[in-house]
């Protein structure tokens, strides 16, 4: 026991060696003088919104002077979200990842204009601790904070837009270098037949769906469990059923079990995309169905979601390949008891988490869908128990990250830096899933007025940088794009326009042969087009005349894209994307798609990539060492398109070129070496 002093003289000296004694705990001892600057940029910088990179924070590093005494240069850019949705991302967190604990002395930042509060802290161990708070009052001037501390994260937090700041300086030591980035790792993509992916229901013709070798599944979780039932009690005393399905009335239901076994018989892998909460967490006001499944409690808990996550072991234990113990099996009284049924190998957990057109009740943030993924993934690395967590019920499950609506890597790394505070790094997801339209607004968030073609967008180089990044900070993971198209519909803000002599149905079906092509060439491992058939033709509202048949109403009728999409699976069948081929020819864009059968098969996938009715006759195309070749055009009649053989001259054929794509199939004797 200390005792305490008596004398207000020695209390001070007390509590100043007291206070010594604190700070050497916190961090090395280290003047002013001897800290650097700490030099920073844009990858070490996480928005936990997920919204755009605050990289307007670290972009002028290099100014001139030391703010700690104020004799520095001004700052010219700051960062804001801006107003807009300002109620669903504010505060806004940004997190800085030194890479290694730094002893820091000084935090800077040049104060730009307009109130608001900032608060910086910094992370030791598992808890955030506050450094200071900064209500921002100056006007285009430095701020400087003495903050003694040992860290490797820093927290800032924008309580509003009107919280403005422009470059942060931090000045310290490193205890050690920053570690370099990790090296990429070689990925290998799914063959084309399995690419090549769909969106649809249950009730679909399965002879529709089978133009595409994927189909992620619309499902609702309302259908396997309680559905309108006011009186169910739902979790913990869940009862699932799919064979038949939840009823609503007499004669309905639909049986799961048939439709999958059908889709496997046909060559057709099944992901479900278990959408929407369970009315029995949430209510019955259909306005409800896309909020958290957290029934009011704290979403960034995995335990939140423990009745989403036991819902997911259930589906999971059917449909996956591993028999499971009957007893953790929670059906409704007169479903068949089975398990193992090895009839899905992947399941998405939600459908665009991150709607920013809903409120926060709906709108998941970075932490809070990586808090659900955790649960969803094994019950939280095994902490929530028995029966919660695809991989508990089937290590072989994949669990598939609920679709992005926007396809932004600051979302990703919001979601893997929650996982490095709270899986040991472990991601849980095996698939990275996002949505992406092309149109004249860059995508879903904006306001378009059309689509615009695959290249004028720039949908190949747009995911190769998500392809870039998962190489790099998340290798082995798949990235799916499970959500693109257009409508054919001509007042439709998505709409494929007619171009020429080309309807609209024919741009919508060349448009989408092409953006399968993009997506094959960045890298992505599955793309599923949205969607099978139309909602309503005669709609003008976005996505309703998206479809490669007729609505349900008009029996599914095939429009040219149904014929279309077929033609390119049946053609590139057994194939990856391998390189492209420069043509010599702005107007003309060269895919080659290369086999891994002997005797071995080439095809080159051929086309215009312009959105003006271009033609190029008598293009002179190249086939090293190809001893046969034939062509395959699209045909708005025929699933399999119109062939024709080519003579080979001097090692090349010659062929008109449209916007179309057409694909020279060749039998090859042996290859040269490519590089991608």
């Amino acid at each position: 026991m200390i005792d305490r002093p008596k004398t207000r003289s020695t209390q001070n000296l007390f509590l100043r060696a007291m206070a010594a004694c604190w700070l050497s705990v916190l961090a090395y001892p280290l003047s002013t003088s001897q800290a650097d600057r700490i030099p920073l940029d844009p990858d070490m910088l996480i928005n936990l919104s997920g919204q755009r990179p605050a990289v307007e924070l670290v972009d002028e590093q290099d100014l001139a002077g030391d703010p700690r005494t104020g004799d520095a240069s001004s700052a010219k850019t700051s960062y804001s979200n801006g107003w807009i949705n300002a109620k669903l991302h504010y505060p806004i967190l940004i997190v800085i990842d030194l890479g290694s604990i730094h002893d820091l002395t000084d935090v800077c930042f040049f104060d730009m204009e307009g109130n608001g509060r900032l608060t910086v802290d910094a992370r030791r161990g598992d808890a955030w601790n506050p450094l200071f708070v900064d209500e921002l009052r100056e006007y285009r001037r430095w701020s400087s904070h003495k903050a003694v501390v040992s860290t490797r994260h820093l927290r800032l937090t924008l309580e509003s837009p009107s919280a403005l700041i422009g470059e942060i300086l931090l000045y310290g030591t490193a205890r050690e270098p920053r570690p370099p980035l990790p090296q990429a790792r070689p990925h290998t993509q799914a063959l084309m037949e399995s690419f090549i992916g769909i969106n649809g229901f249950v009730d679909d013709p399965i002879e529709r769906i089978a133009a595409c070798g994927h189909l992620r599944e619309y499902h609702s979780w309302q259908w396997d469990e309680g559905n309108q039932d006011s009186t169910y009690p739902g979790y913990p005393n869940h009862q699932l059923a799919w064979s038949p399905s939840w009823v609503s009335g007499p004669g309905w239901g639909w049986d799961f079990d048939a439709f999958y076994r059908q889709l496997k018989d046909a060559g057709v892998e099944v992901a479900p995309c278990l959408q929407g909460c369970a009315p029995y967490l949430v209510g019955f006001d259909k306005e409800r169905k896309d909020e958290k499944p957290v029934a009011g409690q704290d979403p960034t808990e995995p335990g939140s979601y423990i009745a989403h996550a036991s819902y997911l072991f259930q589906f999971a234990a059917r449909y996956g390949n591993t028999r499971c113990d009957e007893t953790l099996l929670k059906l409704k009284p007169g479903q068949p008891v089975k398990s193992g049924l090895n009839l899905v190998r992947y399941i998405e957990n939600w459908n665009e988490p991150d709607k920013w057109w809903k409120d926060r009740a709906s709108h998941f943030q970075p932490f809070e869908l990586a808090a659900m993924c955790s649960a969803d993934y094994d019950g939280h690395r095994g902490n929530l128990g028995p029966g919660v967590g695809v991989k508990s019920a089937d290590p072989n499950m994949k669990l598939v990250l609920g679709g992005l609506a926007r396809p932004e890597i600051e979302y990703l790394k919001a979601m893997k830096l929650w996982a490095q505070f709270h899986r040991e790094g472990d991601f849980p997801a095996d698939v990275i899933n996002l949505h992406h339209y092309s149109n004249d607004a860059g995508g879903q968030g904006g306001n378009p007025a059309t689509g615009i073609s695959p290249e004028a967008d720039g949908l190949r180089e747009r995911f190769e940088r998500v392809v870039r990044w998962r190489d790099r900070f998340l290798p082995g993971k798949e990235i799916w794009v499970s959500e693109f198209g257009y409508d054919t519909n001509p007042k439709s803000n998505q709409r494929a326009p007619a171009i020429g002599q080309a309807s609209a149905e024919e741009v919508q079906g060349q448009w989408i042969v092409r953006s399968y092509l993009a997506l094959a060439a960045s890298g992505v491992d599955r793309a599923q087009l949205y969607m099978l058939r139309d909602v309503d033709a005669a709609s003008t509202t976005q996505y309703d005349s998206s479809g490669l048949t007729a609505s349900k109403g008009n029996r599914h009728q095939p429009k040219r894209s149904w014929f279309y999409v077929a033609t390119l699976r049946h053609v590139l069948r057994g194939t990856r994307f391998e390189s492209e081929i420069s043509s010599g020819d702005a107007n003309v864009r060269i895919y080659r798609f290369r086999s891994e059968d002997h005797p071995s098969r080439d095809v080159y996938a051929v086309w215009c990539p312009t959105s003006n009715a271009t033609e190029v006759r008598d293009f002179s195309l190249e086939l090293p060492n190809a001893t046969a070749a034939a062509l395959t055009a699209l045909d708005p009649q025929n699933p399999t398109g119109k062939s024709m053989p080519l003579t080979i001259a001097a090692g090349k054929v010659t062929l008109a070129v449209s916007e179309s794509p057409a694909f020279v199939v060749t039998s090859v004797t042996s290859h040269e070496p490519q590089a991608r």
